[in-house]
């Protein structure tokens, strides 16, 4: 029977030429599988990308870490093309998409976008001569969050942020969470809001895609998150909503505001170790304010959504009230509520 994982390979292959396609598929089942990324550059060689390895592939199908002339190259036509077919052969609709750099696809994939940026009056506008193509693949892994849910979830609801670098697993195991709040994880049947602005999280078609947000959870697709949070404490009087890569004062703003209504949060966004993330004036704000209980901070590795540790916040900003001018300057290791084998 095929995996998931192997059809959605199939599925975004298939805006690829028959050749560049035939050869990807003669990859392994496992490897192919295992995919995080496929990289793309004009005249250079497929790279495939798991957690465990990155790899070259080779005209044969097999893969190898070492440069040869038998490796399979994609060019420049190849790329516009996969472009093309990406925009369902509609570039101009997409132009929002070109101004953030990447273009979402069903099942949540991401296509990251490489090229030469078109600004007017300072602003980007768009990218042209696309180069390089970093497609990033979306996975459903049943699980990913129960380190999370035994730690802050046990004994109610609460306000959380997931961080961590790029693919350690964010959103997976942000998606993971919601299915299981959404289906009774709490003992109740909790209502959820999804503001899914990328269509990363939830695409409407889930009998392609196969991923379940639970059967208690309303999803509002590319709503800028900041508008889709008021409108969901507006008209959807949900208990708790989850949202994907916190990123301005808007979204901060818009969240705060839903905690003061009585709403609990789960969001993710970028941050290679707390002090990092303590460092953004949005995640600031956030922190200042007391208005997330638990820091879950993810590792890269081997495995997807890896914990390195898990923080109580309010205990970071009490210790760091008495010490230091600001509360969330290097706590990263005095205040850990969660170590994975500790």
């Amino acid at each position: 029977m095929e995996t998931p994982e192997l059809k959605n390979i199939k599925e975004i292959t298939a805006l690829f030429s028959e050749a560049l396609r035939a050869v990807i598929l003669r990859a392994s089942p496992q490897l192919l599988e295992s995919l995080s990324e496929i990289r793309l550059r004009a005249g250079m060689p497929v790279v495939f990308v798991t957690p465990k390895q990155t790899c070259f592939l080779q005209k044969s199908g097999r893969t190898t870490c070492l440069f040869s002339e038998n490796l399979l190259t994609v060019s420049q036509t190849e790329i516009q093309d996969i472009v093309s077919r990406a925009c369902g052969y509609s570039v101009h609709s997409h132009q929002e998409d070109f101004q953030n750099g990447f273009l979402t696809l069903p099942g949540g994939h991401r296509i990251g976008l490489c090229g030469t940026a078109v600004t007017q009056s300072g602003k980007l506008t768009t990218l042209r001569n696309i180069t390089a193509l970093n497609i990033r693949l979306a996975r459903q892994i049943p699980g990913a969050a129960t380190d999370v849910l035994r730690a802050c979830f046990q004994a109610g609801l609460q306000n959380i942020l997931i961080a961590g670098p790029p693919m350690s697993g964010k959103t997976t195991v942000l998606r993971d969470l919601i299915r299981s709040i959404s289906d009774g994880y709490t003992g109740e049947m909790v209502t959820c809001t999804v503001v899914d602005e990328r269509g990363e999280l939830f695409m409407s078609n889930t009998e392609a895609t196969g991923y379940v947000l639970g059967c208690n959870t309303d999803v509002l697709s590319y709503y800028q998150k900041s508008d889709g949070i008021r409108l969901a404490v507006r008209a959807l009087a949900p208990q708790m909503i989850f949202c994907d890569e916190i990123g301005s004062k808007e979204d901060a703003d818009a969240i705060l505001e839903g905690i003061r209504c009585g709403v609990h949060f789960a969001v993710t966004a970028h941050a290679g170790s707390f002090s990092e993330l303590s460092k953004r004036s949005q995640i600031k704000t956030l922190l200042s304010e007391n208005a997330v209980d638990s820091v879950v901070m993810l590792g890269s590795g081997e495995k997807v959504g890896k914990i390195e540790k898990i923080m109580k916040v309010g205990e970071i900003n009490g210790q760091g009230n008495r010490n230091t001018a600001h509360p969330c300057d290097d706590y990263a290791d005095r205040q850990v509520l969660f170590r994975p084998g500790a």
